[in-house]
């Protein structure tokens, strides 16, 4: 399901990407696949280190849960915002049911993902720019934010799906880039819906909508499947869910987007750190030096609110530091 978080995420990080850098968008890319490739296997650890692991990938989780859904309400319902705790709620009940997508399904969601995001890249690259707008200058700083805003999105420890996820970031970037220009896809709301837009393809609004659902429902689905995996009792997902509906509610897309960087940066950090009290490597070493660098481009409420959320999480979570089945 890698496939749906990574297109769920672009509806909103192209231009929270480009709002960071401007066209830094495309090297912030390359940034974060390279601290996910570095990220270090789960090492062996005593209960109360292996809980504020199991912590960490709680509220990274979790995060996600809002974002998605805050993505979906700035599509496709931008007047109602409690939409966006509905569609929390609705897949916290149907991951509590235990529904599962299955394989087929996913097989079939990643395909029409992979055609609507071709279809905009070509659209994007075959029709003129209406107008350009020339860009302020952006320093490098913008190459490390941006990669902390697309890094949650990136798969990890799986090189063939990282190499895949990263060519579709830098297609779909470079195709807005140069369509809408760093500043129009900065100030967007909804990159993808301006860009065709700006290529007079109002047209395909049923469509984009389709992909909405299709990518944003099921990611957040499954991230809530993955958060419910690290708790003590799976049954405490229904609290997790309503916080997410909360943090649904009140969050715009662009915050609750940073708001899942600081947690996913914050995970990674904790990983390398612990692994490096069992071995110091040069894999862990890159993995804390990059998140480090990441996590200081972000706004530090965030990074706040994280270390207050794993700090709670660590309550509920497992004392195991391997992932439930």
């Amino acid at each position: 399901m890698v496939g749906v978080r990574l297109a769920a995420g672009l509806l909103i990080a192209l231009a929270v990407g480009a709002q960071a850098g401007g066209w830094w968008l495309l090297g912030g890319a390359v940034v974060a696949a390279l601290l996910a490739f570095c990220v270090p296997e789960t090492p062996a650890l005593e209960p109360n280190p292996a809980r504020l692991l199991a912590a960490a990938r709680l509220v990274s989780r979790v995060a996600l849960v809002p974002l998605f859904a805050a993505v979906f309400v700035a599509y496709l319902c931008p007047r109602q915002p409690w939409a966006g705790a509905v569609v929390a709620v609705v897949v916290t009940a149907a991951d509590a049911a235990g529904f599962r997508l299955a394989r087929y399904a996913r097989a079939w969601l990643l395909g029409i993902l992979l055609v609507a995001g071709a279809g905009f890249v070509a659209l994007c690259f075959a029709i003129e720019p209406a107008q350009r707008v020339t860009a302020p200058h952006f320093t490098i700083g913008g190459l490390f934010a941006a990669g902390a805003v697309l890094f949650p999105l990136l798969p990890r420890q799986n090189p063939s799906w990282l190499a895949g996820s990263v060519m579709a970031v830098l297609a779909m970037g470079a195709g807005a880039l140069y369509q809408l220009g760093p500043v129009r896809l900065a100030l967007s709301g909804v990159p993808v819906r301006d860009a065709l837009a700006a290529l007079d393809g109002q047209v395909l609004d049923p469509l984009l909508g389709g992909v909405v659902v299709l990518s944003t429902v099921p990611a957040a689905l499954l991230a809530m499947r993955e958060a419910r995996q690290e708790l003590a009792r799976p049954r405490m997902s229904v609290a997790c869910g309503l916080i997410a509906a909360v943090a649904a509610v009140s969050l715009y897309p662009d915050q609750a987007l940073l708001l899942a960087a600081a947690a996913a940066l914050a995970e990674v950090l904790v990983t390398a750190v612990l692994s490096m009290v069992t071995g110091l490597t040069v894999r862990a070493v890159t993995v804390a030096v990059l998140a480090v660098t990441l996590l200081a481009w972000l706004p530090p409420v965030y990074l706040l609110g994280t270390v207050a959320a794993v700090a709670a999480g660590a309550l509920v979570t497992r004392r195991s530091g391997t992932p439930a089945p």
